[in-house]
Order: C-alpha cells, then sequence, then structure tokens
C-alpha cells in the first residue's frame, strides 16, 4: 500500500512539473506578443508620420511651383521633422519625369537630368484618381547612402499646384511633378526591434509581405527570402514549422504565438526549439495592401531553466523521502524492537529536513507564481494614506509611466475613481477590519476608461498588524462591453417580438377602413367636399398601412429569395428610379461603378430596398442640395458599394443608435426609423454588412457621411 501511495505520488509530482513548465511557457509567449504589439504599433505610427510629411509637403507652394529659393530649404525642414524615421532622401521629379529635385540626409541638393517617366510611381501618380493618396513600394535593394544592407522603400505622392504664394496667386491646379521619400527600411525596422530582448537573449526580427527579411540579428538574413535562407544555413534541420507560421499567418496580417525548431541562437548552433510571438505592421500603402510582421523569439530553454533547479531538488527531496520510507519499513519489519528508537530519530531528521526544503521550495514557487502573474492584472500595494508603495510591470504599461514615477504618489493621481474618497473609503475599511473586498470599478487611467474586477487584500506584518494593502485588478472592459451588446441584442429580439405583435393587430382595423373608405368614394362625386375628405382618409390609412408594412419587415424578413444576383444591375435601376428626385433636390450624382462585377448573394429587389433606403438618407440629409457618390468595387471574394453624401454628417453621439428600430433624427411624420434596421436584417442574411464612416466638420474636415454595403461574392 505504502509503495503504491510513493509511485502515485511520483506520477503526480512528474504530471505537476510539465503542467507548470506549460503554463509558464504559454505565459512567456504571451509577454513576447506584447513586445511584438508594442513594437508594430510603433513602426505603423512611423510609416503614418511619414506619410503625414509627405502630404504636407506635397502642398507647400515651394514644392508646388519648384521655386529655385526655398524648395530646398522646405525639404530640410521635413528631413529634421521625420530624418529618425529611416528618411535618407527627399526627391521631387517635375511633371515630365526628366528632371529630379532632390537633398540627401546630409542636406546636400542636388539637380539631376534623366528620366523617370516610365518608373511605376510616376505612372501611378500622373493619374488623376491618385491625388492625395500615396504609393508605397515593396523593399528593393538600391541606390541609398549610409546603409549596410541596401534595402529601401519609395513613398511618392502626387503634387498639383493648388496652393497660393507671393508668384502665383491664382492656382493652376494642374500636375506638377511626383514628390518621393526614400527610406530606409533596415534601418526603421532596426530602430525600433533592435533594442528589444525577450528575458535574457530573446530577440525580435521582421519580414515584409512577401517574406523579406527587414531586420534580423543575423545580419546576413536581411535582404534574403525568409523561406530559404534558414534552409542554406542548416539544410539538416526542416523549418516546415516556421514557414508555415509565415506563410499562413505572418503573411496574411494576423497576430499569435507558437513554437518552432531552429538552429541557432545568439552565437549556439545547436538544434532547439524556440518560443514565437508576432504581430502585423500596417503601413497602409493606396496602390496596394502592404503589411510587415514584427516576430519576438526565445529558446524554450531559457524558460525551463529557470525553474528546472527547482524541480531538480524537489525530486532529490521525494527520492530521498521515498528510499527512507522504504528502509525505514523494512528496518522495522526485521529490527522492529531494537531499532525503534533509531529509526524514530532518523525520521525526525528526516522530516525536518524534508520540511526546510518543502518550505524553501514553497517560497521559491510562490515567488515565481507571482512574477509570472504580474503580467496578467494590475499588482500594487499602498498604505493606509492612500501612497503607492509598489507596481508591476503591467501597472507600468497600462499608465504609461516608471516605477521611480508612480511610486510615492496617491493612487487617486494615477487612477481616476468615479468619486475623489472612492479609493481612500475602501482603504479605510480593509485597515479597520481585516477582510478581503471584492467589486468592480469604472476607473480612467489617462485618456481611456477601463473596467476592473479589483480584490483588496490586507497585508499581516509579524508583529499581527496590517502593513499595507495588496490591490489585484484585472481589466474586464471588454467583457462589460460585450454584456452591453447582448443587453442590446436581447433588447432587439424583444422589440420585433413586440413590433410584429402591433402590426398583425392593427392590419385588420386598418384593411376594414380603407374597405369601407373605396366604398364611399364611390357614392360622392368626385368634386365633393365629402369625396375629398375620404380621399384624405384613404391617404392616411394608407400611410398607416405602409407603416405597419415597415414593421413586419423589421420583425421577420421573408425567406422566399433568389439566392445570387447581378448588383450592378440593381444599383442602375435604382439609379434610373431616384435620377429625378435627385435633380429636383439639387444633387450632383457622380458614380464609379467597377467593370464587369462579379455576382454577389443576395435577392434584387431586397438590395433595392437597401440601395434606396441609403439614397433618400443621403438626400434628406443635403437639404440645400449636394454631391451623392456611388461606387462599387470588387476586391478579396467581396463586392463593396459605397454611398458618400455631402451632408453636415451624423453627431458622435448618434453614431451607436443609428440601427436601432425606430430611432429617428427628421420630423415627425417625415421618417418612421425603420429603414437602417430593415437594410441591416436583410444584409445580414446574406452573409453581408454595413459599415459607417462619417465626419461633422471638426478639425478643418469637410463634412460628409459613407454608407459602405460588403455583400460576399457567389461562389461559382
Amino acid at each position: 500500500m505504502i509503495l503504491i501511495l510513493l509511485i502515485s505520488a511520483l506520477i503526480m509530482g512528474l504530471h505537476s512539473v510539465r503542467e507548470m513548465k506549460r503554463r509558464i511557457n504559454e505565459d512567456f509567449n504571451y509577454q513576447q506578443l506584447e513586445l511584438a504589439k508594442h513594437a508594430a504599433s510603433i513602426l505603423t505610427e512611423h510609416f503614418t508620420t511619414l506619410k503625414r510629411e509627405i502630404l504636407a509637403l506635397s502642398r507647400s507652394p515651394s514644392i508646388q511651383y519648384i521655386e529655385p529659393v526655398s524648395w530646398a530649404s522646405r525639404m530640410r525642414t521635413s528631413f529634421l521633422s521625420v530624418g529618425d524615421y529611416g528618411l535618407d532622401k527627399i526627391i521631387l521629379i517635375d511633371a515630365n519625369g526628366l528632371t529630379s529635385y532632390s537633398i540627401d540626409h546630409m542636406g546636400s541638393n542636388f539637380v539631376d537630368k534623366r528620366p523617370y517617366n516610365n518608373e511605376d510611381y510616376f505612372k501611378w501618380a500622373k493619374q488623376l484618381d491618385n491625388k492625395d493618396k500615396i504609393y508605397i513600394s515593396e523593399a528593393l535593394k538600391g541606390d541609398t547612402q549610409n546603409l549596410e544592407t541596401g534595402l529601401a522603400l519609395i513613398m511618392a505622392t502626387p503634387v498639383y499646384q493648388i496652393a497660393r504664394s507671393p508668384t502665383h496667386l491664382t492656382p493652376a491646379g494642374q500636375f506638377s511633378g511626383v514628390l518621393m521619400f526614400v527610406i530606409n527600411a533596415s534601418s526603421l525596422a532596426r530602430k525600433v526591434v533592435g533594442p528589444i530582448r525577450s528575458g535574457k537573449t530573446g530577440y525580435a526580427w521582421v519580414i515584409d509581405k512577401t517574406g523579406q527579411f527587414m531586420y534580423h540579428l543575423e545580419k546576413d538574413f536581411i535582404g534574403q527570402d525568409a523561406f530559404k535562407v534558414r534552409q542554406f544555413k542548416d539544410p539538416h534541420i526542416s523549418f516546415s514549422k516556421i514557414d508555415l507560421i509565415q506563410k499562413t499567418k505572418m503573411l496574411q496580417g494576423k497576430e499569435g504565438t507558437s513554437w518552432y525548431i531552429s538552429g541557432w541562437h545568439r552565437g549556439r548552433i545547436e538544434k532547439m526549439k524556440k518560443l514565437i510571438a508576432y504581430s502585423p505592421v500596417y503601413i497602409g500603402a493606396d496602390q496596394t495592401p502592404q503589411t510587415w510582421s514584427v516576430a519576438v523569439v526565445a529558446p524554450v530553454s531559457e524558460v525551463e531553466d529557470v525553474i528546472h533547479t527547482v524541480y531538480v531538488r524537489q525530486a532529490m527531496v521525494q527520492g530521498t523521502f521515498t528510499a527512507a520510507v522504504i528502509i525505514i519499513f523494512l528496518f522495522l519489519m526485521v529490527n522492529e524492537r531494537t531499532w525503534l528508537r533509531t529509526l524514530e530519530r532518523e525520521v525526525k531528521e528526516k522530516t525536518k529536513d524534508l520540511e526546510d526544503y518543502t518550505g524553501r521550495l514553497r517560497r521559491s514557487e510562490e515567488s515565481y507564481r507571482s512574477l509570472i502573474e504580474s503580467a496578467d492584472d494590475m499588482i500594487y500595494t499602498v498604505d493606509k494614506n492612500c501612497c503607492i508603495l509598489s507596481v508591476n510591470q503591467y501597472f507600468q504599461r497600462l499608465t504609461g509611466m516608471h516605477e521611480d514615477q508612480i511610486v510615492g504618489q496617491n493612487i487617486s493621481d494615477i487612477i481616476q475613481y468615479a468619486t475623489p474618497a472612492q479609493a481612500r473609503s475602501i482603504l479605510k475599511r480593509v485597515f479597520e477590519k481585516p477582510r478581503t473586498i471584492d467589486q468592480e470599478e469604472r476607473v480612467k487611467i489617462g485618456n481611456r476608461e477601463y473596467w476592473l474586477d479589483t480584490k483588496y487584500k490586507p497585508v499581516m506584518t509579524n508583529e499581527g498588524r496590517i502593513g499595507s494593502v495588496l490591490v489585484i485588478s484585472r481589466d474586464i472592459t471588454e467583457h462589460k462591453r460585450m454584456e452591453g451588446q447582448l443587453f442590446h441584442t436581447e433588447k432587439l429580439a424583444s422589440l420585433g417580438s413586440l413590433s410584429a405583435g402591433v402590426a398583425h393587430e392593427m392590419n385588420n382595423p386598418i384593411a376594414v377602413i380603407l374597405g369601407f373608405t373605396e366604398s364611399l368614394l364611390e357614392k360622392f362625386p368626385k368634386d365633393s367636399k365629402e369625396h375629398e375628405i375620404l380621399k384624405i382618409i384613404e391617404r392616411q390609412g394608407n400611410s398607416c398601412q405602409r407603416i405597419i408594412e415597415n414593421l413586419l419587415a423589421f420583425a421577420r424578413i421573408s425567406d422566399k429569395t433568389s439566392t445570387d444576383t447581378n448588383v450592378a444591375e440593381d444599383i442602375q435601376k435604382v439609379i434610373n428610379v431616384v435620377i429625378n428626385t435627385l435633380l429636383t433636390k439639387k444633387v450632383e450624382l457622380k458614380t464609379d461603378i467597377g467593370k464587369d462585377l462579379p455576382r454577389v448573394r443576395g435577392d434584387g429587389p431586397q438590395l433595392e430596398q437597401v440601395f434606396m433606403n441609403i439614397i433618400n438618407n443621403a438626400v434628406a440629409a443635403m437639404e440645400d442640395g449636394g454631391i451623392l457618390t456611388i461606387s462599387a468595387h470588387s476586391s478579396d471574394g467581396t463586392v463593396e458599394i459605397s454611398f458618400t453624401d455631402t451632408g453636415p454628417g451624423i453627431p458622435p453621439e448618434n453614431m451607436d443608435k443609428i440601427f436601432e428600430p425606430f430611432f429617428t433624427t427628421k420630423k415627425v411624420g417625415e421618417g418612421t426609423g425603420l429603414g437602417l434596421s430593415v437594410s441591416y436584417g436583410i444584409l445580414t442574411k446574406f452573409g453581408g454588412d454595413i459599415r459607417v464612416r462619417s465626419q461633422t466638420g471638426g478639425g478643418g474636415y469637410n463634412p460628409g457621411t459613407t454608407f459602405t454595403v460588403v455583400l460576399p461574392v457567389v461562389n461559382e
């Protein structure tokens, strides 16, 4: 029986070791994912800054008119703003594509004569549709300065003469040339991801959408194909795992964690398992989707070695104890009386040693568990005066402050509670009566609101009094948001059932009213007062009947529909119906409908209803006239139809309500508030979606609203 118990304990110990290793690997990889996401966000912001700067530079009169006195000075000003983001050279090409004006990173300016008009970016920029857009090339080996790798990105935008200057009081508005940034791609990637350290030896690397290394710790990898260079370096190892991760995850712009087999790491040449976390970088080119991917990697051995020593010691203690118990058991069987006292003394000594080892192991395990858990929640301690005593790394990342800036401050100065005295009140209760308090809190950290599930737990000193309070806060903001969405969904379901019931109950009396009205109309002359009154009753009855039909359409969309339709024809049918109304309302119609659009999933008449609802809303928004733009194009298995108006835009406080039934900003009698609700139901039935983007004119932007209908293409 004792032997069985010992074997069971050994098996459970081994299982515990494996489970602990698995959890530690997962937690470590999640920390690597945070590093990758942070680096990716910085690179994305750098590209956003570069794009913003090239557009600002293109709008300068010195650039638009290539003014001899000031064009170089204006370019140097841009270098001062974004030179640290890998910018290597600024080039301005004239409208003919035969002369270039440039300055390099040293501030030297040049004027060269050579043809540029056959370059892809020049042809792209000359197209009128690409005005105010940005072309970004793939990373190529080219002529760049102070580069150890020679990888460069070309960022280009068209220049038009639209600005006024003392020498050009009336802008010509014509194409003036192409403005181009030459960006040191490897330098940009190295500055952001080069300093990253995961654990002791982990590092980061970057690939572009073609799988080419933008940066890697192995310098000879930079500029090489990631799918080939590893196999070339060590052909004896299968890199199918990392190749699959790159192909199906990283090059598709996804983020996540995994592992793979490698043959080297910081000078170590051996086959090893590595943990990897990756996150996409959104470059935002207008001519084609451009993404990079940042990966953070570290050997599994680096993580597991941390706990290996502790568990080896535990195994030794368990083995020693097991052997001692077996020996004691045998000695008791053979010499029970003779060696009883000796065995008792040995058992006490072994037990004491075991307790000492177990105590040290427990403290070490608790310390390590605390370190791992710090990556999941905000963990900090405060005194009775609400002053912060210590914080973990997650607290620092969430607040964007260093530990030295936080420790010693009042907690209410870092976290804004619903009431200023809320934190002090809770801490006072914990100090007065030692107990753990759990509660959900809505707070503001920086400029962002959070929901936190917080535990306040007293920390006792050796003297038995409360020395401080341990606070553990978990971010449940997403959970709260999902609860709100669930409540909203249930409310819509109840409203749909209520709408159907009300509509059915009202349909019969309305039908009776219209029937008797029609009968009475036949009995009175058309020019009589009674006939006029009956016509008014008939019109109002028909209005009620249309409202009832809208209620029924909101509550239940008919399943008797076709499975696919020619969306281009559906759009044209709606345009033919509304064209006279647009002319009457002084609304100019512009269309950009792609040729040979594929058939989409949906029913033609129902989709026409959706398009009609959106167009009517746009016309209603442009009370004094305006421009309505309808465009339709296919991309990645979908067709997107956009309706853009130049109206006043939708206020931010109404954006979350526009798809709610009966919500309308129109005057009483002009709308039921069901148009967008019914449209949303029709689109989701066919696997489609509807998106809204609106600007009310703040911040110097032109007001207007764009509704985009997304429909899946029929799989032929």
